[in-house]
């Protein structure tokens, strides 16, 4: 229980970062006039999967490079850290994907 904090800790540490980065991307739904919301849902996605997070984690390594001794001496690896948040995303990504199905059945039914 105790590692599951510290991971949830690290993950919160990365989205401060991913998070913004994320929504920027997003705001590239608006190119496509008849599916806005559904548009700025894939390129969050997208971005929180891919650049979003590596640049989260360049700028956590930046800024925060010495708490990865913390997480290692709490038997935490750097690659263990980057996969679990990694896998975090994905799931994120996956409630968002069955939100945008949602959307799509509501859009169709109307």
């Amino acid at each position: 229980m105790h590692k599951l904090k510290l991971l949830f800790h690290y993950y919160k540490s990365l989205l401060r970062f991913n998070l913004p980065f994320s929504l920027l991307a997003s705001l590239t739904g608006f190119m496509f006039p008849n599916q806005v919301l559904t548009g700025m849902l894939n390129g969050f996605s997208l971005s929180l999967l891919t650049g979003g997070f590596i640049l989260a984690l360049y700028l956590f390594e930046q800024r925060y490079s010495n708490q990865y001794y913390f997480y290692y001496n709490k038997s935490l690896s750097k690659i263990y850290l980057i996969t679990a948040a990694y896998s975090m995303n994905v799931l994120l990504v996956l409630l968002l994907f069955v939100l945008k199905l949602y959307l799509y059945a509501a859009q169709i039914g109307s």
